[in-house]
């Protein structure tokens, strides 16, 4: 039988997994890696939940969780793609949820920003936070994650033209 705080847990997994992983997609802009983030998130704080002082606040850290991991996944691929040589394209699928072209083209152009815009971005308008949960998760105050989003949102402008 689960104890008190594994189900809080387990029911907040189930409640926002698909919010967690939205994030974290639009973050390494790759879905299975993206699945891998969340869960390896979620283990990090299963794991650790007897040294969680606060439950209410299991939300929180899965969210930085969450963001910490795509951050160590973009540094693993920007130091494998400095030194390994160049893989050939592997043939990739084309989406055909009909949203494909839609979703790489915003993919690509949210991988050009700056970590910090493109993680603003991300959290801010894509997930839905607040300025102050915005800036929790990424460890900033709420006027660096103004300034982060409408420097990224100008240069997403640029990049996507008038499809922001």
């Amino acid at each position: 039988m689960m104890d008190e705080l594994t189900g809080k847990l387990t029911d907040l997994y189930q409640q926002h997994y698909r919010q967690l992983l939205r994030i974290a997609f639009l973050l390494v802009d790759d879905r299975p890696s993206a699945e891998d983030i969340v869960q390896d998130a979620y283990l990090r704080v299963f794991d650790s939940r007897a040294r969680l002082r606060d439950p209410d606040k299991a939300l929180a850290f899965l969210r930085q969780a969450v963001l910490n991991r795509a951050r160590s996944t973009l540094r693993r691929r920007l130091v494998a793609k400095k030194y390994q040589p160049r893989l050939a394209d592997r043939g990739v699928q084309p989406d055909d949820t009909g949203r494909g072209l839609d979703r790489a083209v915003l993919g690509q152009a949210l991988a050009r920003l700056p970590r910090r815009q493109r993680e603003a971005v991300v959290l801010r308008y894509y997930a839905d936070f607040s300025e102050a949960r915005t800036a929790e998760t990424m460890g900033c105050s709420p006027g660096a994650v103004k300034s982060y989003c409408s420097r990224g949102v100008a240069r997403l402008s640029e990049l996507l033209g008038e499809r922001v």
